[in-house]
């Protein structure tokens, strides 16, 4: 028998292990577990679970788990998996397929090969995480998709600053934008966003896009172009500062309005989370990504 659920608890002694379930329809199982499983199984994850259904001394069902697999891994389609997911999790707003297409036009615009090439490449390559992550464990976006969502709002803003200032390059923004939080799909310890992986906590998600970006120049025989250079650059500096995690101080137009783009998103977007659940006439609560500030809510119509 199978069971698609999410565990919402453990039950663990010295002589016993159980773990707590909830199907998408909101229907409990307890399911018998192994140490071993135990040990492998997380909290607030979803599984799809091989149980075989037993008796026990009181005549009661009782399941015992054969084998188990993350859900994620069990589906190829992400579309497909934010369908299954969304029963269990708060998800972006939008839809994935919107999403997708938005982003992948901006990506389509891109006209310089070198760069097109390896941001593509490397966009394939986590295409599937990219649109089921969040963008954080906290702070913005930190929900199913989220990390996709800031994304495409941030080319969006792009679109319109290109438009004002025309001598900065459009394939560097758009590349640096699509692939600088890429990484963060290594860097979480799942799409749940409860924490962070060791790689992610040692290294973290500029360093490692850095280095894909350059193990991908090297393959396609890039490694010593203007564009992997530049865009290298983006990567490592689109935190601004080194108090904020920046590698590097950006030092180039397209590196600065990265960073300025990353940093009005990631503010705005929290912003308005706070401002929805407010009346108008009121101030939110202190705001820890605008500097602790309370913002007014208008009443003006």
């Amino acid at each position: 028998m199978k069971l698609e659920g999410k565990v919402e608890n453990m039950n663990i002694g010295e002589d016993f292990f159980n773990c707590n379930i909830s199907t998408a329809d909101g229907t409990k199982y307890n399911i018998k577990l192994t140490k071993e499983q135990a040990a492998e199984i997380k909290i607030n994850k979803v599984y799809l679970f091989e149980v075989e259904e037993t008796l026990n001394h009181n005549n009661k069902t009782q399941y015992i788990l054969n084998d188990f697999q993350d859900l994620i891994e069990s589906i190829d389609d992400f579309l497909e998996i934010k369908e299954k997911l969304r029963n269990y999790y708060n998800f972006s707003e939008l839809p994935v397929k919107d999403i997708k297409k938005k982003i992948e036009s901006y990506l389509n615009q891109i006209e310089n090969k070198i760069i097109k090439e390896i941001t593509t490449n490397l966009y394939n390559r986590h295409q599937k995480n990219f649109y089921i992550y969040p963008a954080a464990v906290r702070f913005h976006h930190a929900y199913i998709g989220g990390l996709s969502h800031h994304t495409k709002t941030m080319l969006r803003i792009a679109e319109g600053i290109l438009e004002v200032y025309d001598f900065i390059n459009k394939d560097l923004v758009y590349a640096g934008i699509i692939l600088h939080d890429l990484c963060k799909v290594v860097e979480l310890g799942g799409f749940e966003a409860e924490e962070y992986s060791v790689e992610g906590q040692l290294i973290g998600h500029l360093v490692m896009i850095s280095q894909e970006l350059v193990v991908e120049a090297a393959r396609l025989g890039y490694e010593d172009s203007e564009e992997v250079l530049m865009l290298n650059h983006i990567l490592l500096s689109h935190h601004g500062l080194p108090n904020f995690g920046s590698a590097r101080r950006p030092q180039t137009a397209e590196a600065l309005l990265v960073w300025y783009i990353d940093t009005i998103d990631s503010k705005f977007a929290v912003i308005g989370e706070e401002l929805k659940e407010i009346k108008e006439g009121e101030f939110t609560g202190n705001i820890s990504v605008a500097d602790r500030m309370k913002f007014y809510k208008n009443k003006i119509k």
